[in-house]
């Protein structure tokens, strides 16, 4: 169970690096699926620096945590994801039409969860 744990946590990883990856290098790529749109060059820069950087920050995080085989190490990436799902939830009760977000919440909650069984079940090999 615990190799299966860390073997998503590795995964997660994986998937936030490149996430973070393509909002730096090539922040159209992912912005068109995810129904966003830059206005003007502050706005992709916005996506490059804020978006990129936090996934990409993250996304090291949870893959030292994996590659450690330590839940203690992913704290920080377990608040992130719960800020992140405050967000989402005040988006979809305030913002018009916030309901549609509704599927990016349930992806960012199955993250949680992963993130908290890793949590519970690496041990830390020291």
């Amino acid at each position: 169970m615990q190799l299966v744990l860390r073997a998503l946590v590795a995964l997660s990883a994986l998937v936030l690096l490149s996430l973070g990856a393509g909002f730096l290098l090539m922040p159209d790529v992912p912005m068109a699926p995810l129904g966003l749109s830059a206005e003007s060059a502050v706005g992709i820069n916005f996506l490059r620096g804020d978006a990129g950087a936090s996934l990409l920050l993250v996304g090291g995080l949870v893959a030292r945590a994996a590659l450690a085989g330590d839940g203690n190490k992913l704290v920080i990436p377990i608040i992130w994801v719960l800020l992140l799902l405050g967000g989402r939830i005040l988006g979809m009760v305030l913002d018009e039409g916030g309901v549609a977000a509704a599927p990016l919440f349930a992806t960012d909650f199955g993250l949680l969860l992963v993130l908290l069984l890793g949590r519970w079940k690496m041990r830390s090999a020291v």
